[in-house]
């Protein structure tokens, strides 16, 4: 008889499987009461065990295919940041920091899609540094090459101009300056475009920063996210600007206070680095963290979207600790 292509270690057999659950079929050794198979985690292909077969047919030890847990997904959001039609990311908001990763902004939103991502984040960098609507054709040409919906933010800060992004093929938009400095007109926007209005909060040292992070206010981010919770907007996209770009980890502790402050969905954005910088988010679904928006560690290959997907996304494998530890992550 054939075995099964996956695998999910039970707690009796994890100490022998370095904490790792679900393993994938690789090879064979041997034969007869002598045949073996070699499996590799899913999170860490490198890691592999040679496990005999008489070994994974004890339902007690391992059981064949990937369990699902009923615990809440996470959705993964590639972002593109556009600096005069180019792909970019800045480190910590700094536009003498730029980093180029792609020419063509739309084949690129189109090899997100293609790997599986469900939604797409774009920045207009230009507009939210001077409020000019820079990457309009690169906007317009991205959304009518995509299916999956696409949201923008940056220099969105009339009720004009998101009217006319909402018109051309944007899923949602994003109001960050304005949030802070005409809240009554986001709360408009949001109950004329249900569904489709998202305040991004920027923060540094728990204080929002506006107009692409020059300026700086001295209003808590927690307290305008409590502003909005009953205005009908679709979520509070939290950036902290400490930790973006710069692949050292997500401020969880920021996250945790803005989902609880919020009675609307959160989604994390900042300093995603490696794919346990994503597991370690997955505490904080229950709290309302819905999505988080990855760049600079999906351009530079830290994070495999198809990998990520498969961790923390609806069909993950892995199991959650609280908090989670390297052990008993996969």
């Amino acid at each position: 008889m054939r075995p099964s292509p996956a695998y999910t270690a039970q707690a009796a057999a994890l100490a022998s499987s370095g904490g790792y659950r679900h393993f994938r079929w690789v090879g064979e050794r041997g034969r007869g009461s002598q045949r073996c198979l070699e499996l590799a985690a899913v999170l860490d292909p490198a890691f592999r065990l040679v496990v005999p077969l008489r070994e994974l047919r004890n339902r007690q030890l391992w059981q064949p295919g990937w369990q699902q847990l009923p615990r809440p997904a996470m959705q993964i959001i590639p972002a593109i940041d556009l600096l005069d039609g180019h792909c970019v990311r800045l480190h910590q908001g700094d536009y003498d920091q730029v980093t180029r990763f792609s020419d063509d902004p739309v084949a690129q939103a189109l090899s997100w899609q293609a790997q599986g991502a469900e939604r797409l984040h774009l920045v207009d960098l230009d507009g939210a540094r001077s409020g000019q609507p820079t990457n309009d054709a690169a906007v317009k040409a991205i959304t009518a090459a995509l299916a999956i919906p696409v949201q923008l933010g940056g220099g969105v800060r009339s009720a004009a101009r998101a009217e006319e992004l909402l018109a051309c093929g944007l899923d949602r938009v994003i109001l960050g300056t304005v949030a802070l400095e005409q809240p009554e007109l986001v709360e408009a926007l949001a109950a004329r475009h249900p569904g489709r209005i998202v305040v991004g909060i920027d923060a540094k040292d728990g204080k929002v920063a506006t107009r692409g992070w020059i300026e700086a206010s001295n209003t808590e981010a927690t307290d305008l996210a409590r502003r909005f919770s009953s205005s009908g907007i679709a979520a509070i996209i939290s950036t902290d600007i400490a930790t973006d770009g710069t692949l050292a980890g997500p401020n969880l502790e920021a996250l945790r206070a803005m989902a609880e402050a919020s009675s609307v969905p959160v989604i994390a954005s900042g300093g995603i680095g490696c794919l346990e910088h994503l597991l370690s988010l997955l505490p904080l679904a229950p709290l309302g963290i819905e999505a988080v928006i990855v760049g600079r560690a999906l351009y530079d290959g830290r994070v495999v979207l198809a990998e990520a997907l498969q961790a923390i996304g609806p069909n993950r494998l892995q199991d959650v600790g609280e908090p989670p530890l390297s052990a008993d992550i996969a």
